[in-house]
């Protein structure tokens, strides 16, 4: 495929982020865009100058001549709008969360299989290249093997923004846990492989509690396959820039946020050290910018480009979508039940 026809679905803050990308590659077109407020169609078309199809009703736009399709509506909108793709043959880019419980998950992954199309899930962080360097210190053994992996998603949305309108409703969004530290249950899993159970403590702590239902902070334990441990944070809300905190520890290295501590690194436990080690480049830390370095949506985007142009191996496919998935939806079970939960038990 020399160039592939996109359409997109869902032109909200993510949604338009996907189409600026898509129309920037010069191997593919944006062919059709689909979203039911005309005043987010206009929005992007004064910002874009896009000329192609517009559509009202997903439905349609999966009829047209588009290859693949962007889903990048709201949460309760995937599984439905995942599974009409698969069926009509079109390649799905979806946003995260996968969906929001995990019979739609299951959904999902079934009509993808069956139809034997191509599924890649919108979590853009696994190619930041700090966690991409990380990655390649432990495929190559300088890490050792992992034995505990942290990350946290500590984010102040403020209270008056338009997203509220369905963010903290959880028969549209799903938890706010998976909506937003699905990045880091995926990206721990990344490095550790397979989560096997999950202990979750949450609460609604900040002054919103009539736009979330479900939770705003939650503290969260998984145990992998490998019997590694690994710790996701997460807060919508906290006064304090964004943070994206990731620490990994092997038996000959760790890696802390952009700092990386190796055994052979002379003096590095001894007392009082705080410097030293090597220091990657701070502009590597996500940030929450759209177009830096340290949010690679576009780098995502472009790898979905090259699964249908190139036929390059999928980064992050369905199955792998639906792990993570069962791990955020073990984590919220874990705190509402007040006990450890299997992935198991939630692939039921």
């Amino acid at each position: 495929m020399n160039k592939v026809k996109i359409g997109l679905v869902g032109l909200g803050w993510m949604g338009a982020e996907h189409g600026r990308n898509i129309l920037a590659h010069p191997r593919a077109e944006l062919a059709a865009v689909c979203d039911a407020d005309p005043a987010n169609v206009r929005k992007f078309q004064a910002a874009t100058g896009f000329k192609g199809k517009v559509f009202k009703d997903y439905k349609a736009l999966l009829k047209s001549r588009v290859d693949a399709v962007v889903i990048a509506s709201p949460n309760a909108l995937h599984a439905d709008m995942a599974v009409a793709a698969a069926q009509a043959r079109k390649h799905i880019y979806c946003e995260k969360p996968m969906a929001i419980n995990p019979a739609d998950c299951r959904r999902i992954r079934d009509a993808v299989d069956r139809a034997g199309v191509k599924y890649l899930i919108g979590y853009h962080r696994r190619l930041n290249p700090l966690y991409q360097y990380a990655r390649r210190l432990l495929d190559e053994g300088k890490l050792g093997k992992a034995f505990m992996v942290e990350s946290d998603y500590l984010h102040h949305v403020p209270g008056n923004l338009g997203i509220w309108s369905w963010l903290g409703k959880e028969k549209v969004a799903g938890s706010l846990f998976h909506g937003g530290s699905g990045h880091n249950v995926d990206l721990i899993r990344y490095f550790c492989g397979d989560v096997t159970e999950v202990a979750c403590m949450k609460g609604a702590f900040l002054p919103r509690e009539p736009q979330v239902e479900t939770e705003d902070t939650a503290v969260a334990v998984f145990r992998f396959a490998s019997g590694a441990i690994g710790k996701v944070q997460c807060c919508v809300g906290p006064i304090l820039p964004f943070h994206f905190n990731f620490k990994l520890y092997g038996t000959k290295g760790s890696v802390l946020d952009n700092h990386v501590w190796l055994d052979d690194m002379p003096r590095f436990a001894e007392a009082g050290r705080t410097s030293g080690g090597l220091t990657l480049p701070e502009t590597w830390i996500p940030d929450n910018v759209q177009g830096g370095v340290g949010e690679p949506w576009d780098k995502l985007m472009a790898h979905f480009i090259a699964m249908l142009t190139d036929n390059t191996p999928c980064l992050n496919d369905v199955a792998s979508a639906y792990q993570t998935s069962l791990a955020c939806f073990a984590a919220v079970e874990a705190a509402r039940r007040k006990k450890v939960i299997t992935i198991k038990e939630m692939d039921q």
